[in-house]
Parts: structure tokens; C-alpha cells; sequence
């Protein structure tokens, strides 16, 4: 599943290809996941698109909002002209016809995801679920330790992975920012330390914006509208044998995910 460096790559991409431009028309052909509706807010044109959390955010004229969610195969395609588009489209939940020709299609394999139109306030209510952006300027090394003192007994790992708690951090970057913290992820909160929330606080940040700067992780199917990540190359334990130190993985489940650590690394 796309976490925060695969969306926010996207959301970068987006404001570089469609932003600006007017969306014509638009052919919904997923209704389940799709809302119909989209056909009836176009034409318009697309002001500004940003990342919360995992979800996509575009905004069009007269305050209505595309709330785009990837799910696990979700993606955008852009092409100049619609036969240009890739070999997938049979999968295409929408296509969105701009004015200078191009065209952008979402595309859904597995059809986790979905694309919906809001007002302001029904946007405003879906995204104040969600806990503090980790890149955010608000969430300091004492805020987290504050947040984290608020669940003493919970499971350091999937607490990172609780999108009420933080948003945007999933499976793969909570595994990468526990293992360059030399933290065991099966440890509760209430056994860390202070330097050790300050040395995760830290891994959490650096773990993303390097990925953010490879355009995300490709383990699987994520795909960006220019092509594929390459933070994978750079990843430690998720999916391993052995870690950078050459220590033997260990496998375990944690909240029903496989989890990745080293047990001379991480303690």
C-alpha cells in the first residue's frame, strides 16, 4: 500500500502536470469506488493538490474537493493523449479529459481505492481523523514523546502504523525507522527510553524524506505517474534476508502485517 513518500510523490507530480489545467470532462467507469458525481463537477479547473495523511487531496473551483484514496494498487496515469495511456486501463476507475488534449486516468487493480467529491466541510470532517503530519513542524521530538506517553502498554510498531496517532507511516516505514533506531518492534512504549524516542523521532524523519527524495518504494506495484520508486535500493530489513550489518532477519506478525527486524540491531 502507497504510504506518505509514494502519495506525497504522486501530489508533487500532480502539481507539476495538472494543476493550473482544466479538467473538460471527466468519464466515471468504477461507480462502486468512484463517484459519479465527478462527471457533473466538471468542467473545471484544478487549483492546487496536496497530501494528508495518505489521501490526495485536489481541489476545483467553487471549494470542491477530489479526495482520492490509493488503497493498495491504486495510481494515475498521464498521457498527452488518451492513446497514450498504459495497458491497464481496463482497471481505470475514472479518466478526467483536460482542455489542452491530455488526459489523466486513476487506475485501481484491486479496487481498494477510491475518488470522491466533497464540499469544504464534508473534506474538513474526513481529514481532522487523522493524526499529526511526521514532516510536519508540529511534531517535534517532544511532542511525540508526549503522544507516546498517552499509551505506555500499546506496541511501539503498530502504533507507528495507526493513522489516528500519525499520519502517513505504514508497514514498510515503520519497520525501516524502528531498525535505524536500534528499536525492537515487538517493545512496548512504556520501555522506551527518552533517548530512544529522541533517536526514533529522528529515524522517522530522515526514513521519509529519503524515500521522498527516490520518488517512493517499489516492492511490489507502486507506480508514480513518471515511472517507479527507488527507495528500495536503500532499504534495511523490510522484505530481508540479513540487515546492513549482515545479521540474519527474523520474520514475526505484528497487528496482522509481516514484520522485518534484526535482534542484534534492534533491542
Amino acid at each position: 500500500m502507497p504510504e506518505l513518500p509514494e502519495v506525497e510523490t504522486i501530489v508533487q507530480q500532480l502539481n507539476k502536470h495538472i494543476v493550473g489545467k482544466r479538467i473538460q470532462s471527466a468519464q466515471v467507469l468504477e461507480q462502486k469506488r468512484v463517484d459519479k458525481s465527478i462527471e457533473k463537477a466538471v468542467p473545471s479547473t484544478v487549483v492546487r493538490a496536496w497530501r494528508r495523511a495518505k489521501a490526495i487531496i485536489m481541489e476545483l473551483e467553487k471549494k470542491k474537493y477530489l479526495l482520492v484514496r490509493l488503497g493498495m494498487t491504486g495510481h494515475f496515469h498521464y498521457a498527452p493523449k488518451p492513446e497514450s495511456l498504459g495497458k491497464d486501463e481496463k482497471f481505470a476507475g475514472v479518466k478526467f479529459y483536460l482542455q489542452d488534449g491530455s488526459v489523466l486516468s486513476y487506475t485501481d487493480i484491486r479496487k481498494f481505492g477510491s475518488v470522491r467529491v466533497l464540499n469544504e466541510a464534508r473534506l474538513q470532517k474526513e481529514l481532522a481523523q487523522f493524526g499529526p503530519e511526521p514532516l510536519g513542524k508540529e511534531f517535534t521530538a517532544t511532542k511525540f514523546k508526549e503522544m507516546l506517553a498517552k499509551k505506555p502498554k500499546a506496541n511501539i510498531k503498530v502504533t507507528l502504523m495507526d493513522q489516528n496517532f500519525i499520519a502517513g507511516i505504514g508497514n514498510i516505514y515503520a519497520q525501516e525507522a524502528l531498525y535505524h533506531a536500534g528499536i525492537d518492534p515487538k517493545r512496548k512504549i512504556g520501555t522506551l527510553k527518552v533517548p530512544e524516542i529522541q533517536k526514533l523521532h529522528q529515524a522517522i524523519q530522515q526514513v521519509l524524506r529519503q524515500s521522498i527524495a527516490h520518488n517512493g518504494t517499489t516492492v511490489k506495484n507502486y507506480v508514480h505517474i513518471e515511472g517507479s520508486g527507488g527507495f528500495q535500493k536503500y532499504l534495511t530489513v523490510y522484505e530481508k534476508t540479513h540487515c546492513p550489518q549482515k545479521h540474519l532477519i527474523t520474520k514475526v506478525r505484528m497487528g496482522g502485517r509481516g514484520t522485518y527486524y534484526c535482534s542484534r540491531c534492534q533491542k
